[in-house]
């Protein structure tokens, strides 16, 4: 702090009467939050990075200046004297607002800030806290993603002109905005259809109601940039808007029925309602005939993720909602499909959620870490997950057989619907009625109990793609999983913990070549498969062949090779197979003198088998 600052803050802190003066480029440094506590006017054209207004009468800011983070505290006199008034200018807050008492009137001279390291945002309160007037909310978007329809919220409790939103294309023709009618909504959830009739186009002189969410397709910062490519937008944006915002200090109920009574499922994109990050456990707690699950878009992958409240997810589902987004819900009961989302002061969180969906690596899915948690009891399933043509980012989905009252039907406890993805592979369970799941929990399983599950697979044109299977969370590796490929009459059992299973896709919607088996292979209590074997038969050998035999209910030999002791490689080649072999020669012209030699196979499930050969 400069002797400049430090005079400063003396004379601020030093008489209950003393008017705050920050001049441009000065800033007021503090190394921890509230000591600077105003109870008189304040005119701020620097930056302030901490400051409490504390005032027994009103209280006044004027200039244009940035605060780092504010603190209402106002406990004492009439409403005038409970209110802070910005009374001109503009002021830029980059941190936390917290409204403990009083009322923050903005004039429409507030900014709460949004940079590619932080967006500021305003803490959970209840009623003895209000803002009042228009406020400016910005939202960063890095332009590191591929242009692609985002899905965006706003948090004002009116709605919002699409003239009055700043810092991104706007296009009518064709249309580059929209909101999601549930009466509108026929029930075209899958990859590869038509868009689901549910969107409704916004006009250039149209508005998004205050509680919706809105799919835009972000492709630059001026109406002039071209809607169609996919290739990066020139820089990141900031999106600007104004309005009054959410902060009664109740909680907030988002508009979502529109008289639907018929047979689809209570899809809703509704818009996260405040100027924070929210927890979506508290949002489900509070809200009515509400499924577990919540969908989010992820823009790496460009695919659906979901997360619901018995934690388990697919993509990069979390709890936390971040500011400036929307996510999708469905309908607890879609008979009766008329749901109230409801996101009480409590549902904002302080912590800083992983930004998958608006920022810039490295939060990266590549490698798709998610796993079930840690809950009691634990969740036991398999993950499916799925590459190929297109984006070349796996997506996932996960089945669960740990829960005593899951069923094979729809459970919105714990189910979560398969979403559509045009831009790579997808993967799902496919289970009553056609109906897709992200997330299928399905009974407990008994230890040697047998299951079978369908899975369906997408992609945006025909080629190679690949599944991969792995267990999850407290799986008992006495019961087996294999995957069925009816098409090529095989059947994969996975063991080592994974499965890997390359294959062509010849049309862009499979739902009745692959099964996920459990239990369709026996194993023993070591883990071990019956009737699998490995025997040479005559060790030592006295020539450079090796004779054996190779037994395996379900996995075909594909490559062999022989290594000295000291790992140097002598001789390899692959198995020309046969149905029905299980004899097998095999020449190894390196193994020329005596000496222990090692015989590694490798089986197209990915196990690998090793063996010692003794050549005399």
């Amino acid at each position: 702090m400069s002797w400049r600052m430090l005079f400063l803050f003396l004379f601020a802190c030093s008489s209950n009467q003393a008017q705050l003066h920050v001049a441009e480029g000065t800033r007021i440094f503090l190394t921890s939050a509230n000591l600077l506590h105003l109870q008189d006017n304040l005119s701020n054209n620097g930056t302030i990075d901490h400051l409490t207004m504390n005032g027994t009468a009103t209280q006044t800011v004027t200039g244009t200046g940035t605060i780092g983070s504010l603190v209402l505290n106002k406990t004492t006199g009439d409403d005038a004297a409970k209110t802070v008034t910005i009374a001109s200018g503009m002021q830029s807050l980059t941190g936390t607002l917290t409204l403990t008492s009083g009322m923050l009137s903005t004039g429409g001279f507030l900014t709460l800030k949004s940079s590619a390291t932080a967006t500021a945002q305003i803490a959970s309160h209840n009623t003895s806290g209000t803002v009042t007037g228009n406020v400016v909310v910005e939202r960063f978007i890095p332009g590191s993603r591929r242009k692609q329809w985002r899905m965006l919220g706003f948090p004002y409790s009116a709605p919002l002109a699409l003239n009055g939103i700043g810092g991104m294309g706007k296009s009518f023709s064709p249309h580059s905005m929209m909101v999601f009618n549930e009466s509108g909504d026929n029930g075209s959830y899958g990859a590869g259809g038509a868009r689901n009739a549910g969107y409704q186009t916004l006009e250039s002189n149209g508005s998004i109601p205050a509680g919706k969410g809105v799919a835009a397709w972000l492709f630059g910062s001026s109406d002039g940039d071209a809607l169609i490519g996919s290739d990066l937008p020139s820089a990141g944006l900031t999106i600007t808007s104004s309005g009054p915002l959410n902060e009664g200090g109740g909680s907030v109920t988002l508009s979502t029925a529109e008289g639907v009574t018929n047979s689809v499922r209570g899809w809703n994109l509704v818009s996260n309602p405040f100027a924070s990050t929210i927890d979506w456990h508290a949002v489900h707690s509070a809200s009515t005939n509400l499924a577990a699950a919540v969908y989010r878009w992820d823009p790496q992958s460009e695919a659906w993720s979901s997360y619901n409240t018995d934690l388990s997810y697919t993509g990069v589902g979390s709890r936390y909602i971040e500011s400036g987004s929307s996510f999708f819900v469905t309908a607890q009961t879609w008979a009766n499909n008329t749901i109230s989302v409801v996101v009480p002061q409590s549902a904002k969180v302080s912590e800083t959620p992983t930004n998958a969906h608006f920022s810039a690596a490295p939060w990266r899915i590549d490698g798709l870490p998610q796993r079930v948690a840690n809950t009691k009891p634990r969740l036991a399933g398999v993950r499916v997950k799925v590459s190929g043509m297109g984006n070349p980012l796996a997506v996932d989905a996960y089945l669960d057989l740990s829960r005593e009252d899951a069923t094979k039907g729809w459970d919105p406890r714990y189910d979560g619907l398969m979403m559509s993805r045009s831009a790579g592979a997808n993967v799902y369970f496919l289970g009553e009625e056609s109906i897709g799941y992200s997330m299928h929990f399905d009974a407990a399983i008994k230890t040697g109990e047998k299951r079978y599950y369908p899975l369906g697979v997408t992609t945006p044109q025909a080629g190679p793609t690949t599944l991969e299977l792995q267990p999850e969370g407290a799986w008992n590796p006495l019961n087996s999983v294999s995957l069925i490929d009816s098409k090529e009459g095989r059947t994969i059992l996975m063991q080592g913990g994974r499965l890997i299973y390359p294959f062509k896709m010849e049309t862009l919607k499979d739902e009745g070549r692959f099964l996920l088996a459990v239990n369709h292979v026996a194993v023993d209590k070591d883990g071990s498969v019956p009737g699998k074997q490995l025997r040479l038969l005559g060790n030592p050998v006295t020539t450079e062949r090796i004779d054996l035999l190779l037994a395996h209910p379900t996995a075909r030999p594909k490559r062999w090779e022989v290594s000295s002791v000291n790992g140097a490689k002598v001789a390899e080649g692959s198995f020309l197979f046969t149905e029905g072999n299980v004899q097998y020669g095999l020449q190894a012209p390196g193994m020329r003198t005596a000496g222990v030699y090692v015989l590694k196979i490798e089986l197209d499930n990915g196990e690998v088998q090793t063996t010692q050969v003794l050549r005399k």
